[in-house]
């Protein structure tokens, strides 16, 4: 899915090297610009892009006054980044890692503004650090974090590291977000929130989405058949999407745990229905074991391996060797560590085409394909699953009490100690 292109063989070997000790899992193929320099880099270019899949060029310091150009005459499926070192040989390999990171995650900020209006488009140079992630946020987003009455208009939030978030108006900061992992989220105002027109948005966007689409089918293509673990958010459905566009066959499978939110069982099902996917439903017993074991605990989450059992057992069952997940990179580090592609032993093989893609991405992606995004993101949910998952933070309980839809069949006898735990 990446290929790595770096100026000379001497920078590939030190690139390799870094490889080989802190990311050992990843196949990815490293080519060389042949050594060229400077403005040579731009006609030796176009030998070393790979079509099908997303390329990243690491440039040292000596060559950064060609970076911006580079950038902008490449297409969306090239990500230039420039190591603060006069050669990408003369960096030390952690520092070699953290700046692959950089890299990866530079695409989720190319992001211009129309006046109000925000939109994706290529850019250089960009400041982002790993964690960072771009959402769009509307609906009961604005009361929870006081910024108003809930709207239809969106406005842009940037999640940093740690739980702080910027939120964005007219392309500035406007005010600084804190979400503790209990408490109810602090906002800071720096000046006034206006939102804007989301479809605006994917209508400016829309030649950047056409683009990504295509580079990112592209990874995962030639492929017969597919299975989609489909867990009614935006992740995996726009995996679902990208499958359906790249394989001739693809089945999803929804595991459903008996204490999932039940707003997400049916989502699964009505879309499944508009979109002709073969849904396979199977059962996870989180629900039966609650009795005997407590509600699942941070430091004690044994409801994820019946989750991941039952979804194994129906892999299996159907005989499909490729899945094809929704996993981010801007989701959590070892996310970012994990190589596109692995083996998940006696299934088969997992592929993860949204490796690069922001929240934004999915979000905006999703609509432009017509395809409602489930009902619990603007309802102010940032994360779905189960309704006693013990990593609901302290505002998304307060929105379980208050919302209904989010507390759609679910048991108050486990409900109501989860909500005063």
């Amino acid at each position: 899915m990446i290929r790595l292109i770096v100026r000379s063989k001497r920078d590939s070997d030190a690139l390799r090297a870094m490889l080989e000790n802190y990311l050992p899992s990843w196949n990815a193929e490293v080519v060389t610009l042949k050594g060229a320099r400077k403005e040579k880099i731009l006609d030796k270019i176009d030998e070393v892009i790979d079509p099908n899949r997303f390329n990243i060029v690491l440039l040292g310091r000596e060559d950064s006054e060609i970076a911006k150009e580079l950038s902008l005459k490449t297409p969306i499926n090239v990500i230039v980044h420039v190591i603060p070192r006069a050669r990408v040989r003369n960096t030390r390999l952690r520092h070699m890692k953290a700046e692959l990171d950089r890299a990866k995650a530079q695409i989720r900020a190319w992001i211009a503004w129309n006046e109000e209006t925000p939109y994706f488009s290529k850019k250089y140079p960009v400041k982002i650090e790993p964690p960072d992630d771009p959402f769009f946020a509307w609906g009961l987003w604005w009361s929870t974090l006081g910024l108003g009455k809930p709207s239809r208009k969106a406005f842009l939030i940037f999640k940093r590291a740690k739980g702080f978030h910027e939120i964005y108006s007219k392309g500035k900061v406007v005010a600084m977000a804190e979400f503790p992992d209990e408490a109810p989220p602090t906002v800071t105002p720096l000046g006034g929130v206006e939102g804007f027109d989301l479809w605006k948005s994917i209508e400016l966007s829309r030649d950047f989405l056409e683009k990504l689409e295509d580079v990112t089918v592209r990874t995962i293509s030639p492929c017969e058949e597919a299975v989609v673990p489909w867990s009614a958010g935006k992740d995996s459905t726009a995996a679902l999407l990208i499958a359906k566009k790249a394989c001739k066959k693809v089945y999803a499978v929804y595991v459903n745990t008996g204490v999932d939110m039940g707003m997400n069982e049916l989502y699964v099902k009505v879309l499944s229905e508009k979109l002709g996917i073969n849904l396979i439903e199977v059962y996870a017993p989180v629900r039966d074991n609650i009795a005997v074991r407590g509600l699942p605990k941070r430091e004690e989450r044994w409801c994820t391996g019946l989750k991941l059992e039952a979804l194994e057992k129906a892999i299996k069952e159907l005989g499909v060797k490729t899945i094809i997940v929704g996993d981010r990179d801007a989701e959590s580090s070892s996310r970012s560590d994990r190589w596109a592609e692995r083996n998940w032993e006696g299934v088969g093989k997992v592929k993860a085409p949204l490796k690069l893609w922001s929240a934004a991405h999915v979000q905006a992606y999703l609509l432009w394909k017509g395809v409602p995004i489930n009902p619990l993101y603007p309802s102010g949910f940032y994360r779905l699953g189960c309704y006693v998952c013990p990593f609901l933070r302290g505002y998304e309980k307060e929105l379980l009490r208050k919302v209904k839809i989010a507390r759609l069949g679910a048991v108050e006898e486990f409900l109501e100690p989860f909500l005063s735990s």
